[in-house]
This record gives C-alpha cells, structure tokens and sequence, in this order.
C-alpha cells in the first residue's frame, strides 16, 4: 500500500483527479481509512482505476464489493 500512498500524496500536489479522496494523502492511517471507505462505496471505480488497491482490500477483508454493487 505504500507505493499506492505515495501516488495518492503525487496525485494531491499535482492536483491529478483520483477515485479516492485527497484527503487520504494526510498520513497512512488516512489513507487506510479512505482506501476502504473508496472499497466499499465506490467498489467499481476503485477496480477500474487502482486494481492493486483493490485487489489488496479485497484479499484483507476477504470480499469483493464489486460483485455486488450497484453502483
């Protein structure tokens, strides 16, 4: 997660659009605290955009959101 982290910090200074939240770019608790929030309401942006993130949160909580979202 610490390679998806630091492009989350990236994306933040340069102003780059991302799925998750810019606020996740704060620290590393942050970031996990806005990765699942992303995981679970937006699982198919998520999937789209960042799959080894997803991929990630998926294999930790042991689900996969985008199978059944309706988002």
């Amino acid at each position: 997660m610490s390679r998806e982290f630091e492009a989350l910090q990236k994306a933040d200074e340069t102003g780059t659009p991302t799925v998750l939240d810019k606020y996740g770019a704060t620290n590393p608790t942050e970031f996990f605290a806005v990765g699942t929030e992303t995981f679970f309401e937006r699982p198919l942006a998520m999937r789209a955009k960042q799959p080894a993130l997803y991929a990630q949160l998926a294999a930790f909580y042991h689900q996969d959101p985008a199978s059944y979202s309706a988002e």
